[in-house]
């Protein structure tokens, strides 16, 4: 608006004010209110419209009504010849829709809000003559490939943007700068834009809404959400992202739904999701989350809905879920989990959920696969299914307590399965009754027939042959052994490969005969 005490000068100024699309000029200049009300006779004759007074008609130093005698300044407009009130009014909103018109391949209309929309109309780059007063545009389905900087600096007013199914390839930095007002933006389905360059959204202090969805993102760059204070909700799915950097969200303390599945996603570091204190939905699914932090979840208390299905997990810590004191809606199916002493916690805390979960079909060990995690009985979870193919190292409870490889058969054979089978591991594993769940068979046999060990043989398995010589006792072979393993079978071969161990009641008699042949009487 121009100030009530510029002066107009002459009747080319008031045109040209008007060609520059100075909107309310001709109500404030002519003193208009919101409502024309009703005026007798006609502006500028300067005869008596009435006995009372007419206030607001014309604007501070321009005149006055008084006692039916209006005296005009020389440079009122409303000394021109216009008509009457309504009439005046209905000319400068002419005068101001001809100074902005709309872009030829656009429509442009004003309710309910005043809008330019120009969609599937073939468009390679953004309409230089957006009329300044639009509030949404839409510009989605052209074939815009550069949004370049202030290219909507006109635009003060918008709080809607559209620019999804584009071509875009390049947002400048700037290119949202000045609007201030915007509440919208969506900038989806542009599969060439692979990166948006920190700041593009700096100063958008309003926006509440904002589609990065189908842009194939490769990473989100530091600070990219810095000062979004308002935003609500963020549709980030169908990227490529391959990690979530440290406080990527920090500033968002206001968001309440974060779409990031269909990325490429390996896992939850503690700082990925920081200052989300008011997160609602967090989807997270079809991805390839391997592993999820302890305190990943630390700031989601009022989390609601949470979906990690169609991932890679094997394990969750219950530590990580107990955070998470809203949550209602849990999705873990299509994930390998291991139900073995590892799924314990998460067991426990599945137990006591008391909202609605998907199923977590075990993916091993193989007896139990495709049942329901939550379904099992705590016994169902001895053991250990551990492979050296697929982990760098076994669980701490699948580790035996070092008091447990003190020369007994169990401990032998404990301590050799942990190695794993020789070859490419890949012949059938049973677990066996032993409180490590030692498979059977992942010791390498000898040579000869395999003999029968101390520890318990796997509930249906068959007998193997009788022993044809003394029992071997467990010993040094090519795999390491404790001390203790090694006492008895080391001097003259005992217990390797080849060698065959010796009874300990055979080392009683062959000492007694060689007492009897000493004394004289002759070997036994």
């Amino acid at each position: 608006m121009i100030p009530a005490h510029e002066s107009l000068g002459s009747a080319p100024r008031w045109q040209e004010l008007l060609g520059q699309g100075r909107a309310g000029v001709c109500r404030e200049r002519m003193g208009f209110q919101e409502d024309p009300g009703d005026l007798q006779g006609t502006l500028g004759s300067g005869q008596a419209l009435g006995n009372n007074p007419i206030t607001g008609l014309a604007g501070p130093g321009h005149g006055t009504w008084w006692g039916g005698d209006y005296q005009p300044r020389p440079t009122d407009p409303c000394a021109l010849p216009s008509g009457r009130r309504l009439l005046a009014w209905a000319l400068c909103l002419q005068a101001w829709r001809a100074a902005a018109p709309c872009p030829g391949a656009c429509v442009c209309y004003d309710e309910p809000k005043v809008t330019t929309s120009c969609p599937q109309q073939g468009l390679q780059a953004v309409p230089p003559d957006i009329p300044a007063g639009s509030q949404r545009v839409f510009l989605h389905g052209n074939r815009i490939a550069h949004v370049p900087a202030a290219g909507f600096r006109a635009c003060r007013n918008l709080t809607i943007l559209w620019l999804h199914s584009n071509a875009l390839a390049r947002v400048d930095a700037a290119a949202f700068a000045g609007l201030g007002l915007l509440e919208q933006l969506d900038l989806s389905d542009n599969a060439q834009l692979r990166a948006v360059e920190p700041g593009t959204f700096r100063g958008l202090g309003r926006l509440r809404t904002l589609h990065l969805d189908r842009c194939g993102l490769q990473e989100l760059g530091p600070g990219l959400f810095h000062g979004l204070a308002a935003l609500q909700y963020l549709y980030l799915q169908d990227n490529g992202l391959q990690a979530l950097p440290d406080d990527a969200f920090r500033d968002l303390g206001n968001l309440t739904h974060l779409f990031l599945h269909g990325n490429r996603i390996r896992s939850l570091p503690e700082r990925a999701l920081r200052g989300l204190h008011s997160l609602d939905r967090l989807l997270l699914h079809q991805n390839r989350v391997v592993r999820v932090h302890p305190l990943a979840f630390r700031d989601l208390g009022r989390l609601m809905t949470l979906y990690l299905f169609a991932n890679n997990l094997s394990a969750l810590p219950a530590e990580a879920l107990a955070p998470l004191r809203s949550l209602q809606y849990l999705r873990l199916n299509a994930n390998p989990w291991v139900c073995d002493c590892r799924a314990r916690p998460l067991w426990a805390w599945l137990q006591s959920f008391h909202g609605s979960s998907s199923e977590v079909p075990c993916g091993r060990p193989p007896h139990l696969a495709g049942r329901d995690l939550k379904r099992l009985a705590a016994t169902d979870l001895d053991g250990c299914s551990w492979t050296p193919e697929e982990l760098p190292g076994p669980p701490a409870c699948c580790r035996p307590h070092p008091a447990a490889d003190k020369a007994s058969g169990l401990g032998a054979s404990a301590g050799n399965a942990l190695k794993g089978p020789p070859g490419d591991g890949s012949r059938p594993r049973r677990v066996n009754d032993s409180p490590f769940g030692t498979p059977p068979g992942s010791a390498e046999p000898p040579p000869t027939a395999p003999q029968p060990n101390d520890s318990a043989e796997p509930p249906g398995a068959l007998p193997g042959p009788l022993p044809t010589g003394p029992r071997r006792r467990p010993g040094c072979s090519r795999k390491n052994r404790t001390r203790s393993h090694c006492r008895l079978g080391s001097a003259g071969g005992g217990g390797g490969a080849g060698g065959a161990g010796v009874r300990p009641g055979c080392l009683a008699a062959l000492g007694l005969a060689l007492a009897v042949w000493l004394a004289g009487v002759g070997p036994c």
